[in-house]
């Protein structure tokens, strides 16, 4: 049988978070299976932190509602790749409107890229001081390498 790997995390309750990695309430679906098991490999709701547990191909996808009212710091997130933040990744909100307003807003982002054994993803707050709320974060493996 050839590896697979689909996991997905979810936090509903607000989070108001600066420079942390979202970590999650609810392991939403975790279905795993490798040749030679990698003890960490996942998604480990407490820390936030996936460990790929056999090179491929990956795709990580994630939504959240954010809650800006007028004067809060914008909302700053970032899928995080061991460690390091992918640019293009950066999921962005941010009211400019007059006192007294807010903005929800819903969005997401879905990102393919290639990991190999060990390779750490996580969606990293640089600042969720104004507020997300009904995040979800879901990792699945697309193609595995032969190796």
């Amino acid at each position: 049988n050839p590896p697979f790997t689909f996991v997905c995390g979810a936090h509903d309750a607000g989070l108001y978070i600066t420079s942390k990695t979202i970590s999650y309430t609810k392991l939403l679906y975790s279905s795993i299976y490798l040749y030679d098991p990698l003890p960490e490999a996942g998604l480990d709701i407490n820390t936030g932190i996936f460990t790929s547990g056999w090179p491929g191909t990956y795709t990580a996808t994630w939504s959240l509602m954010a809650y800006d009212y007028h004067g809060d710091h914008e909302v700053d997130i970032y899928l995080r790749k061991n460690g390091e933040q992918i640019t293009e990744s950066h999921h962005y909100s941010y009211y400019t409107g007059t006192s007294g307003g807010r903005v929800s807003d819903q969005g997401g982002r879905t990102l393919i890229l290639h990991l190999d054994t060990g390779d750490n993803l996580d969606l990293y707050c640089a600042d969720c001081s104004a507020g997300i709320y009904h995040t979800t974060f879901c990792v699945s493996m697309s193609q595995f390498d032969v190796v």
